[in-house]
């Protein structure tokens, strides 16, 4: 590690911008010479001093952006530890009702103040039958929600008629900051005989 700054030292002088420094400074007074040195310290301290503020700063900022990330994941997980607890209920069926998936969800995220045109279902098949249940298998686009919200907006999914239940969920940061994108992966639920409209 000396060795090498050794050798930085020396290319350095050997530079022609370092010679003609050099040559400038010898030809300064003893008396000049003295505030060039002062001026120099000053300046490496102030230096210095610059780039550690730079770097603490830096720090703060990386840390301040990770503890924002975790409080983001700590509300993700209470959420999601709620929608486990409600999987574990019995679900009701309307044996009379038609389901419009896209109308029932916007219909949901109306309720968190989201436009319509914030919610779209990317795709939309069927599932498996199960005994006298029909399941229907849906990606769903939600943009520009909040963490709250979007909590509570698969707690009302829970809860629907018909009822839906959350499989998967992938959520990125959106355009303006404090909002999400979210993509649900669901799972609608109707009784053999409805149709969706």
């Amino acid at each position: 590690m000396k060795n090498k700054f050794q050798q930085m030292i020396q290319q350095m002088k050997e530079q022609e911008w370092y010679q003609q420094l050099q040559s400038t400074y010898q030809q300064l007074s003893p008396e000049q010479q003295i505030y060039v040195k002062w001026g120099s310290i000053a300046a490496s301290f102030f230096l210095v001093f610059y780039f550690s503020w730079s770097i603490v700063q830096s720090s703060n900022s990386i840390k301040d952006e990770y503890f924002q990330k975790q409080d983001l994941v700590q509300s993700l997980n209470k959420g999601s530890e709620e929608i486990r607890r409600l999987k574990g209920q019995s679900v009701g069926f309307s044996q009379t009702a038609a389901a419009n998936w896209k109308t029932s969800i916007q219909s949901l995220a109306a309720t968190q103040g989201l436009q319509p045109d914030a919610v779209e279902i990317l795709k939309e098949s069927s599932g498996p039958a199960q005994n006298v249940i029909q399941e229907t298998l849906l990606e769903v686009q939600v943009k520009g929600i909040s963490v709250k919200p979007l909590v509570q907006l698969l707690f009302q999914m829970e809860h629907a008629q018909p009822p839906m239940k959350l499989k998967g969920i992938n959520i990125e940061t959106g355009a303006t900051e404090g909002l999400l994108n979210a993509k649900l992966n669901l799972s609608g639920y109707l009784a053999k005989g409805e149709k969706s409209k």
